[in-house]
């Protein structure tokens, strides 16, 4: 079969040694560069990847103002620190907080020193604190130490109390010390049972949110009936429970004694247990009653009584305040400390209620004075008016009178 000639024409073409030379290099070239090109498609492809990995690290941070360091896809490091000007009470969220690779320093911010609320804070919130100190003789401060002052450990609890930011007001019947706000129910040498008959009478009139119930020491002197002193007690304290439902009780130990002339230490031995298991029943019945006891290592001991052996001296009336002190922070942590019940007339600051009283002496003071200054005034008027009316009337019967002649007469033998 004949050929033609572009039949001819590719193979004169193959058989060319130009052509030959040019289709061996495009070979090589292809086999050269297809490993090439797959290697650069890969690399691009990676770098992509992290470009877009560090975008989304980047958006994080730059929304959340978090602590993160992170490398992005060309290498370079990227730290975002939380916004100083952020709220003292808002917190950053760093996932790496212990990773101080990329340099950065690990800091913590605190706000306010801790304070052991009870301590340094105020009770409850600060709740006015309305108390009734019930008692006898070392409720009242007695001693026979020269200058005392009749303040008892009313003065330094108070002083504390103060001082965390409590208002207080110590209400009572009796007045006694040299306080400003000295009220108090205690009188000298009265038992437990006479010591609740006080209270019938004087809490109604107050409802104290807080009791100081120092009771037992005249049963001991007076040895009445000791083995059933936890019986009277209880009714003492269930009765202010009860008549003022928002009180806290804090009971006491009473003190040790070695007065010889009552002979009563052996039954202070026998009348503190009775106190201390009281307050396990107490606490049991979840009842607002807590312990200040004034006894053992750290309380009140034989040296700290006055020459009498039975009251405390200014050291002792120190320490009673401090163990109450303590009573009343554990009553504040145990959640019972309640806002008194409003009474007309009583103030949540003894002192202010004083003053408040005083004014009110020299307003009524100042009352009965002017009132009898204008008694006084409207007495002289009277007598004015009186006199003046008196007046007149001379003047009119002067008018009405016939007048007298008092002409000069002459005398028959007066010659001229």
């Amino acid at each position: 079969m004949p050929v033609s000639i572009m039949d001819k024409l590719p193979r004169q073409l193959a058989s060319s040694p130009y052509v030959s030379m040019v289709l061996a290099r495009r070979r090589l070239l292809i086999l050269l560069g297809l490993p090439l090109f797959l290697i650069i498609l890969f690399f691009s492809g990676t770098v992509g990847v992290d470009n877009e990995w560090g975008h989304r690290l980047d958006s994080i941070g730059d929304n959340f103002k978090a602590g993160v360091s992170y490398v992005t896809g060309n290498g370079t490091v990227r730290v975002s620190y939380p916004s100083t000007d952020a709220p003292a009470n808002s917190s950053s969220y760093n996932p790496f907080p212990d990773d101080l690779s990329s340099g950065a320093t690990l800091t913590t911010t605190r706000t306010k020193p801790y304070a052991r609320p009870g301590y340094e804070l105020p009770l409850a919130n600060g709740i006015p604190l309305r108390i009734m100190a019930l008692g006898a003789s070392t409720t009242r401060g007695d001693s026979p130490e020269e200058g005392i002052d009749n303040n008892g450990f009313r003065r330094p609890l108070r002083e504390k109390l103060m001082t965390v930011g409590n208002k207080v007001n110590f209400v009572g019947t009796q007045r006694l010390g040299n306080m400003t706000d000295n009220d108090i129910e205690a009188y000298p040498g009265v038992v437990t049972a006479t010591i609740h008959g006080n209270a019938r009478k004087a809490v109604p009139k107050s409802k104290p949110n807080l009791f100081l119930v120092n009771a037992g020491s005249n049963d001991c002197f007076q040895h009445v009936d000791v083995d059933n002193f936890y019986k009277r007690y209880d009714a003492l304290v269930r009765y202010l429970l009860e008549a003022s439902p928002r009180s806290t009780v804090v009971i006491c130990t009473i003190l040790p004694t070695w007065d010889k002339r009552f002979n009563g230490r052996e039954e202070v031995w026998r009348v503190n247990p009775q106190i201390r298991r009281l307050a396990k029943i107490y606490k049991s019945e979840e009842l607002p009653v807590v312990l200040a006891e004034l006894q053992g290592p750290d309380g009140i001991q034989d040296g700290n009584l006055a020459s009498d052996g039975m009251h405390p001296g200014t050291a002792g009336y120190e320490m009673m305040a401090t163990k109450m002190y303590q009573a009343i922070v554990e009553a504040d942590a145990r959640g019972f400390l309640q806002p008194p019940e409003p009474v007309a007339g009583i103030l949540d600051d003894g002192d202010e209620e004083r003053k408040n009283e005083d004014y009110k002496k020299w307003v009524e003071e100042k009352r009965k004075m002017d009132n009898a200054t204008a008694a006084a005034e409207q007495a002289e008027i009277k007598r004015m008016l009186a006199e003046l009316a008196k007046m007149k009337e001379q003047k009119e019967k002067a008018k009405h009178e016939k007048p007298k002649d008092t002409r000069l007469r002459r005398h028959p033998k007066m010659l001229f």
